[in-house]
C-alpha cells in the first residue's frame, strides 16, 4: 500500500468520524446555551459601559468640588464679600488672575472641553475660563464693577442659591448657558455648582459646565457586541423637552458634542411602548418585530442630586443571533463533503510531508554514490525525524568532502617535500661543483684588475664584466646553497614592529629606484618567538617580489595583525597578479615568470621552506581587483603548534 493510500485512510477515521459526532452534539448544546451567553455578555457589556460613564461623571464631581476648596477660591471670598458690599480690596485684580491662571492649569491637563465660573451670589461672572482662555472683563454692570458675561437675573439666581446644600456640588441648569441658544444645542450636559460662603454668609458660586468630548470618546471606543448599535436616551419625565432626548445614537449619528439643528427622541422611532418599558425596568430586553432587532437597555443616575436618569441601550439585529444556528444547520449537511475535502487535503499534506523529502534524500545518495560530490539536502523538512536524516546525511558529506581535501592538501606537502628535498640535495652538489671555479675566476679577474695599468679601457671594461658576472653567479650559487642546507630556525624573542620597520628599510633604497611607495602598519605591538633573520629574509623575499610586480608611483602595503595564537603579516601589491597555470607552480625552485637575468626562481621557495619551518603557513591570493596579496602566518610562540595540537 502507498504512502499517499495509508495517509488518506488514516486521516478518513480521524476525522470524518468523530467531527461529524461533535457537530450533532454541538447542535443541540449550542442552541439551548447561545443565547443565554448573548444576554450574559450584553448585559456584562453594558454594566460595564455604565460604570466607566459612572466613574467619568463622578469625576467631575470630585473636580467642582476640589476646585471650590483650593487656596485660591478660598483666598478669594473675603473679597468676594466686600466687592458685595461695594468695596473692592487692593488685591481683588491680583487675586482673580491667580484663580484665572489657576483654572487654565487645570484645563491644559484634563482632557475634553470645560467652562469654569466664579460668580458673585448674583450670578455675576468675575471669572470664566474657557478651553483655557480666560475671558476679559467686558461688561460693565449696574454697580460700575466689570463683569466678564452679561449680567442675569440675580435675585433669582441668588434664591436658586440659598435652596441649594452648603459647600456641596449640585446640578442645575445655569442661566447663563440658557441665554446662549447656540451653546445650548450641544449641552445635554447638567452644570456642576457649588455655593460658596465665608463666615456663614453666601458670597458666591463656583460652577463648572462641561462638553462631551470624554464621553463620546468612551462611548465610540465601547465594544458593540453582535454588530450592536449603542444609544442613550434620558429618561426625565418632569421634564417634558428632554423625557426621551436622544443623547447618543450611532444609528441616527448623533453624539454628546455635536450641534443639533433639532432635538431627536426615542419614541418617535420605537413608540411609546419601548420608553415605558424602560421607565418600568431598570435592566431589560425588548424584541422590536418590525425592525427585526433586539434592544438591550439599563439606566443609571448621572447626577446623585437629581432623579433624572440616562438609560444606556444597544440595538442587536436579530440575524446577528440567530446567524450562529443558521451555519450548524448548513454545517450538518455539509459536513461530510468538508471532511472529505479535508482528508484528501491532509492526505496529501502527509505525502508531501513523508513521501517527498525521502525521494529526494535517496536520489541525492545515489547521485553522491555516482561522484557528484557538490550534492546536499535543503534541511527544510517538517518532520523531525526526516530532518535529522538530511541533516545527518549533509553532515556526512561535509566529512567526507573535508576529509578529501585534508587528503589532498597532505599528498601534496609530501610531494613538495620531497621536490623541495630532491632538488635540495642536487642543488647542493651542483653548488659546491660550481662555487670553487668561480672563486678562482673572481680570484683572477681581481689580480688582473690590480695590474690595470697597462690594459686597455675595453679591457678594463671587459674585467669588470667578468667581475660583476662572477659575483652575480656566487650569489646564485648561495642562494642555492642556502635553499639546500635548510637551516633550523635560531629561535629568539624579538619585537615585531621594530623588525618590521628593520625589514622594511633594508628594501627601501631598492623600492624607490623602482619609484614604488611602500607603507606599513602594525595593529599592536608584541613579542614573538621565532628567528628573527629567517622571518626576515622571507619578508624581504616577499617585498621584493611586490616591488617588481608593480607599476612606477604604485604602492605596496605590509600590515601585521593578530588572530587568536597567530601573527598574521601581509603583502599587499597592484601588479598584474599570478596567472591562472603559475598558481600551481609558483613555489617550485627555479620556476620564475621574470624575464631572464631577474630572478633565480628561489625566492618564495626559500620563504616557504622558512615559514613551514616556523610551523607557519604561506598564503598567495589574486586580489579582486588587481594585484597579489602573500599572507604569512606565523605563530607567536615557536611550541604553540605542537601545544594546542594543531596540524598545519
Amino acid at each position: 500500500m502507498k504512502i499517499r493510500t495509508q495517509v488518506f485512510s488514516w486521516v478518513f477515521l480521524a476525522t470524518i468520524v468523530p467531527l461529524t459526532t461533535i457537530a450533532l452534539v454541538a447542535t443541540y448544546y449550542i442552541e439551548s446555551d447561545y443565547q443565554y451567553g448573548v444576554d450574559n455578555a450584553v448585559s456584562a457589556s453594558l454594566d460595564t459601559l455604565s460604570s466607566e460613564l459612572k466613574r467619568s461623571l463622578e469625576l467631575q464631581i470630585e473636580l467642582t468640588d476640589g476646585m471650590a476648596k483650593s487656596n485660591a477660591v478660598q483666598d478669594f471670598l473675603p473679597s468676594l464679600m466686600e466687592a458685595d458690599r461695594g468695596k473692592f480690596t487692593p488685591m481683588f485684580n491680583v487675586q482673580r488672575s491667580r484663580i484665572n491662571h489657576y483654572f487654565e492649569g487645570f484645563q491644559t491637563i484634563l482632557q475634553g472641553r470645560f467652562v469654569m465660573r466664579l460668580m458673585d451670589k448674583f450670578g455675576n461672572s468675575y471669572i470664566k475660563v474657557s478651553q483655557s482662555r480666560r475671558s476679559s472683563p467686558a461688561y460693565e454692570g449696574i454697580s460700575g464693577m466689570m463683569f466678564v458675561e452679561q449680567e442675569v437675573d440675580g435675585l433669582v439666581f441668588n434664591e436658586l442659591l440659598q435652596k441649594l446644600p452648603i459647600n456641596e456640588v449640585s446640578v442645575i441648569t445655569l442661566p447663563h448657558n440658557a441665554q446662549q441658544s447656540s451653546l445650548m444645542e450641544i449641552l445635554p450636559f447638567l452644570d456642576y455648582i457649588v455655593p460658596l460662603y465665608y463666615d456663614d454668609e453666601l458670597v458666591g458660586a463656583l460652577s463648572v459646565t462641561r462638553f462631551g468630548e470624554r464621553i463620546d470618546a468612551i462611548l465610540d471606543h465601547a465594544s458593540r457586541l453582535y454588530n450592536a448599535k449603542l444609544f442613550i436616551t434620558e429618561n426625565n419625565p418632569d421634564n417634558t423637552d428632554r423625557h426621551g432626548l436622544m443623547l447618543y445614537d450611532d444609528e441616527q449619528d448623533i453624539r454628546f458634542t455635536q450641534v443639533r439643528d433639532e432635538y431627536k427622541y426615542l419614541n418617535s422611532q420605537y413608540g411609546n411602548d419601548l420608553l415605558n418599558s424602560i421607565i418600568d425596568d431598570v435592566f431589560g430586553k425588548k424584541a422590536v418585530s418590525e425592525k427585526d432587532e433586539v434592544i438591550y437597555y439599563q439606566e443609571f443616575y448621572p447626577y446623585p442630586t437629581r432623579l433624572t436618569n440616562w438609560v444606556v441601550g444597544v440595538r442587536i439585529p436579530q440575524q446577528a443571533i440567530s446567524e450562529p444556528f443558521q451555519k450548524i444547520r448548513l454545517m450538518i449537511w455539509g459536513i461530510a463533503s468538508i471532511s472529505l475535502i479535508i482528508s484528501l487535503f491532509l492526505s496529501d499534506i502527509g505525502v508531501r510531508l513523508i513521501a517527498r523529502p525521502v525521494r529526494e534524500l535517496a536520489s541525492n545518495l545515489l547521485k553522491y554514490s555516482r561522484g557528484d560530490h557538490m550534492q546536499r539536502v535543503q534541511t527544510n523538512a517538517r518532520i523531525e525525524e526526516i530532518r535529522d536524516l538530511e541533516v545527518a546525511f549533509n553532515t556526512l558529506a561535509d566529512s567526507l568532502d573535508k576529509t578529501s581535501v585534508e587528503r589532498d592538501e597532505a599528498q601534496n606537502m609530501m610531494l613538495q617535500s620531497a621536490k623541495l628535498a630532491s632538488i635540495g640535495q642536487m642543488a647542493a652538489g651542483i653548488g659546491h661543483e660550481i662555487n670553487n671555479p668561480l672563486n678562482n675566476i673572481l680570484s683572477y679577474a681581481k689580480l688582473l684588475e690590480r695590474q690595470s695599468a697597462d690594459l686597455s679601457e675595453s679591457t678594463k671594461e671587459d674585467l669588470k664584466s667578468l667581475k660583476e658576472e662572477a659575483v652575480r653567479a656566487s650569489d646564485i650559487i648561495r642562494g642555492i646553497l642556502n635553499f639546500a642546507r635548510q637551516v633550523p630556525p635560531q629561535y629568539a624573542p624579538f619585537e615585531i614592529e621594530k623588525w618590521l620597520i628593520d625589514t622594511v628599510n633594508l628594501v627601501m633604497q631598492t623600492a624607490k629606484t623602482a619609484g614604488v611607495n611602500i607603507s606599513y602598519q602594525c595593529e599592536v605591538d608584541t613579542v614573538i618567538e621565532a628567528d628573527r633573520g629567517q622571518l626576515q629574509q622571507a619578508l624581504i623575499n616577499l617585498l621584493i617580489n611586490a616591488i617588481q610586480a608593480s607599476a612606477r608611483d604604485a604602492e605596496v602595503k605590509v600590515s601585521i595583525s593578530y588572530m587568536k595564537d597567530d601573527v598574521i603579516i601581509s603583502v599587499v601589491d597592484s601588479g598584474k597578479g599570478i596567472q591562472q597555470e603559475s598558481l600551481d607552480l609558483i613555489f617550485d625552485p627555479f620556476y620564475t615568470t621574470k624575464p631572464e637575468g631577474e630572478g633565480s626562481g628561489l625566492g618564495l621557495s626559500v620563504s616557504l621552506g622558512i615559514i613551514e619551518r616556523h610551523n607557519g603557513k604561506l598564503i598567495l591570493k589574486n586580489n579582486n581587483n588587481e594585484g597579489v596579496t602573500a599572507t604569512m602566518i606565523i605563530p607567536v610562540k615557536h611550541n604553540n603548534r605542537q601545544e594546542t595540537g594543531q596540524d598545519d
